[in-house]
C-alpha cells in the first residue's frame, strides 16, 4: 500500500483496525519501534498515525502491528505502508560541468539530474528553443536526463537549458557547450609489461604549444576484446570493454586488471581532453601470461610497494 504526504505539513497515515476485543496497535518505522507515548512527532490516533512537521526524511515504510491477547487465545496481523513524502525538484549533489567543450564532428553528452516527488519531468532547450533532429538523443530516468548531441557544425553550440518540472515547482540550469578542439591521437601505444591477469601499457602523446592549456591531453581511452570475443562480435567494437585512464587520478601508469590468464586481447586507444575523443590507434595484439609464470599485477605492484616507487595509497587503483 502506498500513501502519499506534501513536505511540510501534517499528515496521516491510515490504518484502520476493529476487532473484539479491541487489539492494541503499535506502529515501526522502517523495521523500528515507534514511541508515541512520549513524542512530539508522532501520534497513535484511532485510524492511524499521526505525523507532525513531515519532511523528507519521514518517508519509508510504516508498519501496523495489531495484537489481541485474551485468557483463551492471542493473535496478531499487520500492514505496511509506503509513504511518499510530496516536494518540489531539487538537485543531486554531483559533479554536474555547466562548462562543457566539444568540436564539429564529435559527440558530447550532457546531464541533468533532480529530485522530486512525484517524479519531475524533463526539458531541454537550445538557446531558448525545442530541440528537434537526428544529431540529438533523449534519455531519461525517473530523476535524471542525459541529451546526447552530435556536432555536425557550429550551430550545435550554445546554452542549453534543463527544465526540471513537477507539480509542486521548478528548476532550470544552463549548460553551455563551447566549441573546443579535437585532441591529437596517441603517437605511441605498445606493451610495456605482460602479467597473468593483465597488461601494463605504454601510452604516450605529444604535447604541443599550438593547444590551448585546457585543451591539452589528460587521459587515454583503451578498448579491448579477447581474441574470441572479437570474432564472436564480428570485429563489432560496441561489444569491447573499456577502461579510461586520467592523469590526476591514475598517474602515468596504465594496467588494464582483471584479464584471462595466457589469452590474446585486441586493443586500440585514442587520446582524451575536455573536448572529446581522438581518432583510435591502430589495433594491437598483446597476450597475458600463462599461469606458470605466477606473476600477477598484485604482486607485481607489491615489489614496486616494497621498493619504495610508489606510494601504498596508489596500489588499490589498480585492484
Amino acid at each position: 500500500m502506498v500513501q502519499s504526504a506534501r513536505e511540510g505539513r501534517d499528515a496521516t497515515v491510515y490504518c484502520l483496525v476493529k476487532g473484539d476485543p479491541s487489539p492494541e496497535i503499535s506502529w515501526l518505522f522502517n523495521g523500528e519501534y515507534i514511541n508515541t507515548a512520549n513524542s512530539s512527532k508522532h501520534k497513535k490516533l484511532s485510524d492511524g498515525l499521526f505525523i507532525k512537521n513531515v519532511t523528507q526524511q519521514d518517508a519509508g515504510e510504516y508498519t501496523c502491528r495489531a495484537m489481541r491477547i485474551t485468557p483463551t487465545f492471542s493473535d496478531s496481523d499487520q500492514i505496511t505502508i509506503l509513504l511518499r513524502i510530496q516536494h518540489k525538484p531539487h538537485w543531486f549533489d554531483n559533479d554536474t560541468a555547466l562548462l562543457q567543450y566539444s568540436f564539429v564532428g564529435g559527440s558530447v553528452n550532457i546531464s541533468c539530474d533532480a529530485m522530486g516527488e512525484p517524479p519531475p519531468s524533463f526539458t531541454w532547450l537550445h538557446d531558448g528553443h525545442g530541440i528537434s533532429g537526428s544529431n540529438y538523443r533523449w534519455f531519461y530516468a525517473d530523476y535524471g536526463s542525459t541529451l546526447q548531441i552530435h556536432v555536425r557544425n557550429d550551430s550545435h553550440f550554445g546554452d542549453y537549458k534543463c527544465k526540471v518540472a513537477n507539480p509542486l515547482g521548478i528548476l532550470e540550469r544552463i549548460i553551455k557547450l563551447r566549441k573546443g578542439q579535437k585532441p591529437i591521437g596517441p603517437s605511441r601505444f605498445q606493451l610495456k609489461r605482460a602479467f597473468t591477469d593483465g597488461l601494463e601499457l605504454d601510452i604516450r602523446s605529444v604535447k604541443f604549444s599550438s593547444v590551448p592549456d585546457n585543451m591539452q591531453t589528460i587521459g587515454y581511452r583503451v578498448e579491448y576484446m579477447s581474441e574470441n570475443e572479437f570474432k564472436y562480435c564480428a570485429g563489432n567494437w560496441s561489444y569491447a570493454k573499456r577502461r579510461d585512464f586520467l592523469f590526476h587520478r591514475d598517474g602515468r601508469r596504465f594496467v588494464v586488471t582483471r584479464l584471462q590468464t595466457n589469452t590474446t586481447y585486441l586493443m586500440r586507444a585514442a587520446s582524451l581532453n575536455l573536448a572529446g575523443l581522438s581518432d583510435w590507434s591502430s589495433v594491437k595484439i598483446f597476450a597475458t601470461l600463462t599461469n606458470l609464470a605466477s606473476h600477477t599485477v598484485a604482486q607485481n605492484f607489491i615489489i614496486i610497494i616494497a621498493l619504495g616507487l610508489i606510494s601504498s595509497a596508489s596500489y588499490t587503483k589498480y585492484l
